[in-house]
């Protein structure tokens, strides 16, 4: 049988042996830089990802918590400006009303504006023909 044969088999092992160290070298002298380059940059384009994305993060939670800072404020104003009104007299004058009503309408509108939907969800409004008295949340 040829493929048996003791002087055959020598000359196939070195030309494999010859191969393989062939395609060894040429990969790893020209396509494997290559590959560590790519992983490379898209290693550094996920880390710079993150930082931005983190960094964007903070801005916009200091700003919502600026925002519910100045919500919070306007509202205890018009908590004042209410319980004042309605501790002084039980008719209140229509120009109060309509002060504490433009109060209102520029907070709803400023968090409408410049929340986000779940801050605006937090805030309760009663119609004034159901509810006479002021509710606190």
């Amino acid at each position: 049988m040829p493929q048996l044969d003791r002087i055959i088999i020598f000359s196939q092992i070195f030309w494999l042996f010859v191969i393989f160290v062939l395609i060894y070298i040429v990969l790893t002298h020209f396509f494997l830089p290559k590959f560590t380059k790519a992983l490379k940059s898209r290693k550094q384009i996920i880390e710079t990802n993150d930082v931005e994305i983190l960094k964007l993060t903070s801005k916009i939670i200091t700003k919502q918590l600026l925002l519910k800072q100045l919500l919070l404020k306007n509202l205890v104003t018009i908590n004042t400006l209410l319980s004042h009104e309605f501790s002084t007299s039980n008719i209140v004058p229509k120009q109060n009303i309509h002060k504490i009503d433009i109060k209102i309408s520029t907070v709803t509108r400023n968090v409408s504006l410049y929340c986000d939907v779940q801050l605006f969800n937090c805030i309760f409004f009663y119609p004034k023909s159901l509810n006479n008295t002021f509710k606190s949340v």
